[in-house]
């Protein structure tokens, strides 16, 4: 954001549409990382060792004008969006649930680690909540070297772990550490919605592990004092805690992915002071009783009058009815049970019949990126958004230029890559083929091929064929690979 235009304010709202109805995104609300300090960042005694874990709030952090709001995640060498879709990608749109008031059912009174603000005792809080708290590490897929940091909260002895969604979103493979006790576990996906930025990991052969304990969030009034515990800025070890209280609410905010640029709308959110940083998504919101009252995903600061940072949590009731349906595997417009299935192939973002025509304004979209982002930016290998024929598998989905030579074919589905360890590249093809039916349906475009196989699992077998640049004809069965979370 510029410092002379305003931001926008995350509003209030009397009762949250229906989940799924997006609202209009507020002007310039993009993801940021840095922003004024907010309260207390605890390094003691259940946050992190020295140097880890504890927050943002050692220092000023450069001011901005106006409300940014932005996703509470770290991402690490973050990725800018591709000129090429992945084709194939199933599944159905993805994209996000509470507590008792703590004057409810408060904890013990016994003054240590109080820091006068309410009746919150935040080292009896942090010995309640931590032991179910891991912090996340998920690999982007083709991504060209992305990571993603945040935080879980493990629901299940078994261990099934609540985060968001954007904390996976693209991930290939996920490690999680349980904070307090350094012990590491792969995970899978169980589902996820990402509507409304919710997602239910299954941590690899876990069993007796400490679960964190659930309030009820309809019972949450403002003023009630939380304590947000989560893997503040990426650094591991126990959760670094931030005290506050919930200032609003049923707020709607429109945070925004700063990998992929993409906005979404959330509503019904808790709004508190408590200084929520990247990587605490997906972390908890704890009341006075150390019962969890909502899921820490995003933040907003400001420098308009007094600073202040304002965090925003996913009510844990939402949440949790999200995760219930992803358990018992009840798929629905929002809610994908697993990983989707998908080719492997980058096609070009483009509903034109004609390979050449696809291929032409696919060249027209890379120089107009290579234009916009000025005479300092890497070039496309052959300097005009082209590459060369035949090309091998790629690990980036980012940078995906236009073949020289494509097939002879007047419709079909022009490849501009393939992506290493899917079905396509085990199936021989290569940039410039042209896909030209899946089971014997006509594929007439891009968006076409994607149709087709859109809500496939992994495993699906299907019959393409495919026109090489040779003019080869080719036909191959081969089984969808599972695509990265979406």
């Amino acid at each position: 954001m510029q410092d002379d235009e305003p931001g926008t304010e995350p509003s209030d709202g009397a009762a949250p549409p229906a989940p799924g109805a997006g609202a209009t995104p507020g002007p310039e609300e993009t993801y940021a990382t840095d922003g004024p300090p907010g309260p207390d960042r605890s390094s003691a005694p259940w946050a992190a060792p020295a140097g880890q874990g504890t927050g943002s709030g050692n220092g000023p952090r450069r001011r901005t004008r106006g409300r940014v709001v932005v996703y509470a995640g770290v991402a690490v060498l973050a990725a800018g969006l591709g000129t090429a879709a992945a084709a194939g990608l199933a599944g159905t749109p993805a994209a996000p649930v509470t507590g008792v008031s703590s004057h409810q059912v408060p904890g013990p009174h016994n003054n240590v680690g109080t820091s006068g603000r309410g009746s919150l005792d935040k080292a009896y809080v942090a010995a309640q909540v931590s032991p179910g708290v891991v912090n996340i590490d998920a690999a982007i897929a083709y991504s060209g070297g992305t990571s993603s940091e945040g935080t879980g909260m493990v629901i299940s002895t078994e261990g099934l772990v609540l985060t968001n969604n954007h904390v996976i979103n693209g991930a290939r493979t996920i490690r999680m550490t349980l904070a307090t006790t350094g012990q590491a576990f792969s995970a899978t996906v169980a589902g996820y919605d990402a509507t409304h930025d919710v997602a239910l990991l299954r941590l690899d052969g876990a069993a007796r592990l400490k679960i964190v304990q659930v309030g009820n969030s309809a019972q949450v009034t403002v003023g009630t004092p939380v304590l947000a515990l989560g893997n503040a800025e990426g650094q591991g070890g126990r959760p670094a805690l931030a005290e506050g209280v919930i200032s609003s609410l049923k707020k709607t905010i429109s945070p925004t992915d700063e990998n992929t640029g993409a906005t979404e709308t959330l509503h019904g959110m808790l709004e508190t002071d408590a200084d929520i940083v990247s990587g605490d998504s997906g972390g908890p919101l704890a009341n006075s009783a150390g019962q969890v009252i909502g899921m820490d995903t995003a933040n907003a600061s400001s420098s308009q009058g007094t600073s202040s940072v304002l965090g925003y949590a996913i009510p844990i009731d939402s949440a949790l009815s999200v995760a219930h349906q992803i358990a018992a595997g009840q798929a629905s417009a929002t809610v994908q049970i697993g990983l989707p299935g998908f080719l492997g192939v980058l096609v070009p973002q483009s509903n034109s019949a004609s390979p050449r025509q696809q291929a032409q304004q696919q060249r027209q979209q890379v120089q107009q990126q290579q234009q916009s982002a000025g005479p300092g930016a890497p070039a496309s290998p052959a300097g005009d958004g082209t590459a060369p024929q035949g090309g091998g598998c790629t690990d980036d989905e980012t940078h995906t230029p236009v073949p020289v030579s494509i097939a002879p074919v007047s419709s079909g589905a022009l490849v501009d890559g393939v992506l290493c360890g899917t079905a396509a590249a085990s199936a021989g093809i290569v940039n410039g083929d042209v896909i030209t039916a899946v089971n014997g349906r006509a594929v007439t475009a891009p968006g076409s091929l994607t149709s087709m196989l859109s809500g496939l699992p992994p495993g699906t077998k299907v019959t393409l064929s495919w026109v090489a640049v040779s003019g080869q004809q080719m036909r191959k069965a081969l089984s969808l690979s599972a695509a990265p979370a979406r």
